[in-house]
């Protein structure tokens, strides 16, 4: 005879909503649906502001046209995670699903503050958020992110 179950899993809305993939102390990879939840700064990197996106900063990381990414806007991204974590603020960077831009955003974060190369960047990641893709697998050009590393230069 087996024993009774005493414990049950949480009722659905008695669990906490996701807040993203945590790749540094206080430092989040997301999609929308975790940026909305996320108490704290956030960082949307889609290509284009949505209307209803939740509040806090949009930058675009990505160029459509050329297929690359914005080196100067994943500096700014980056730039600005430090400076919300320097104030002891929790960041989550967010784009859609969390699978492409929004791991890109980190890894460039974790490249500058961290000193990381983007591969084990990357590893980090997929660490704790297993279906990134590496910026390499999917942009057309991905040399603008192999510039050397500045740390703490911003």
């Amino acid at each position: 005879m087996c024993p009774a179950r005493t414990s049950k899993a949480p009722a659905k809305s008695e669990r906490k909503p996701a807040v993203g993939s945590e790749i540094a102390p206080g430092v989040f990879v997301g999609g929308w649906k975790e940026a909305v939840a996320f108490d704290g700064e956030r960082f949307c990197v889609l290509d284009e502001k949505p209307e209803d996106m939740p509040q806090g900063t949009h930058i675009p990381i990505y160029d459509d046209a050329s297929d690359r990414p914005i080196v100067e806007n994943l500096d700014r991204v980056a730039s600005a995670m430090h400076a919300a974590r320097v104030r002891d603020r929790p960041v989550i960077v967010f784009c859609g699903h969390g699978v492409r831009r929004s791991p890109m955003a980190g890894a460039w974060y974790l490249h500058r503050y961290e000193n990381l190369s983007l591969d084990d960047a990357y590893a980090r990641i997929r660490a704790v958020r297993p279906k990134v893709e590496h910026a390499r697998d999917w942009l057309g050009d991905p040399s603008p992110l192999e510039a050397p590393s500045r740390k703490g230069s911003r």
